[in-house]
């Protein structure tokens, strides 16, 4: 079998740009893939064409050559745009040999080890009380758990009023679901170390499952020294790519959960090589998810095989229009849990009708957001 055709299916949808990949063989058997770098789509897109040549003629069964041939022989090494563009590709050429094989992707890569996932959604709300109507209509909806970011955009100057309003919210959230349901805090890298300790302190008595990106990834120091003396556990990895990246975060101590997102970071099994390194840390795996139906089904295969797998973020789904993206799954969850299609490969299909209605201006995600004085508030 060979690869004879690289396509790649843009899907601007209300703020976002998905960007699909599909790999076609000279057997007929075609592999899909998505591929992420969140505002680089056209940057992306560019990087996927650049790899073409890589795969044509190649053998879609040799994945791990392939992806490491893609990979070594850059002179620029990583970078999220290149590894974007990777993992779309991985997916596509796993995609290709479990159909090939008459298999889903999850028996290749170790195969069942739970027959059902938990997974969380997000909340908003800008008062307490907003935020704890949130809550509770999405666990009445069948959700397994909660995360949102309680803090306004902020600059150096975060006030003893912010800190408390935050916490309102967190109290008000907890209250309105009780003790049983896993509550998640994001920070997305909004607090200086000093701040982020703070907070971790008045969170503490809330039981939260996890406090995300307490500061910005780039400090991998101020990040183990928060996990070391916060008494909430600390998650990051959406904005790291490759088990390179995250081998620093462990070694050092700065993470007890690992964030990859599967269409960033490399790919499945890149994903699962970095869930098996963080369990010999102790350290347990919940990946990032921000973006279509075809990642959370590719996020649900490797969540189904590593035993060190905690839960699995999932979009809220409220937009109708997001279930026709792909066929043949739901995103809607039975009892906080979602099951991994059984079909060959992933067990679904792209909605190709569908997504070439989609009108081609591209959309952007071009988040900024600016203080009274004019300066720029971290997001």
């Amino acid at each position: 079998m060979k690869i004879t055709q690289l396509e790649i299916l843009p899907a601007p949808f209300h703020g976002r740009t998905y960007v699909y990949v599909k790999l076609h063989t000279d057997e007929g058997v075609v592999g899909i893939g998505e591929s992420a770098c969140s505002g680089k789509e056209q940057a992306l897109i560019g990087a996927l064409r650049d790899l073409e040549h890589r795969l044509i003629g190649a053998n879609p069964f040799e994945i791990e050559k392939l992806w490491s041939l893609i990979y070594r022989t850059a002179f620029w090494r990583g970078g999220p745009v290149l590894i974007g563009a990777l993992s779309g590709i991985e997916h596509a050429l796993w995609d290709i040999k479990a159909k090939a094989l008459n298999v889903p992707v999850y028996e290749l890569i170790g195969g069942m080890y739970r027959h059902q996932v938990k997974v969380y959604c997000w909340i908003g709300g800008d008062t307490p009380e907003t935020c704890a109507d949130a809550a509770r209509k999405r666990i009445d909806a069948g959700w397994g758990g909660l995360k949102f970011t309680p803090f306004d955009p902020t600059g150096p100057a975060f006030s003893l009023a912010h800190g408390k309003k935050v916490e309102a919210k967190v109290k008000a959230v907890r209250a309105a679901v009780g003790d049983e349901v896993p509550i998640a805090v994001d920070g997305h890298g909004r607090l200086n170390p000093v701040n982020a300790m703070e907070m971790a302190k008045r969170l503490e008595p809330y039981g939260i499952l996890f406090f995300e990106e307490p500061v910005l990834p780039e400090s991998v120091d101020a990040m183990a020294d928060i996990r070391q003396k916060a008494g909430i556990p600390i998650a990051t990895g959406e904005r790291l790519f490759t088990r390179y990246s995250f081998r620093e975060y462990l070694v050092k101590g700065a993470v007890d959960v690992v964030q990859p997102d599967i269409c960033t970071c490399g790919g499945i099994m890149e994903a699962f090589k970095i869930a098996a390194m963080a369990d010999a840390f102790f350290a347990t795996i919940a990946p990032h998810n921000p973006l279509s139906p075809l990642s959370t089904v590719i996020c649900l295969h490797l969540d189904t095989v590593v035993p060190n797998f905690l839960i699995q973020e999932v979009p809220n789904g409220n937009n109708p229009d997001r279930k026709n993206l792909i066929n043949g799954f739901d995103e809607k969850p039975v009892d906080g849990y979602l099951k991994v299609p059984q079909g060959p490969g992933w067990g679904i299909s792209l909605n190709e009708e569908f997504i070439r209605s989609l009108p081609e201006n591209p959309s952007r995600w071009t988040p900024g957001t600016f203080d009274v004085d004019g300066s720029i508030l971290d997001l």
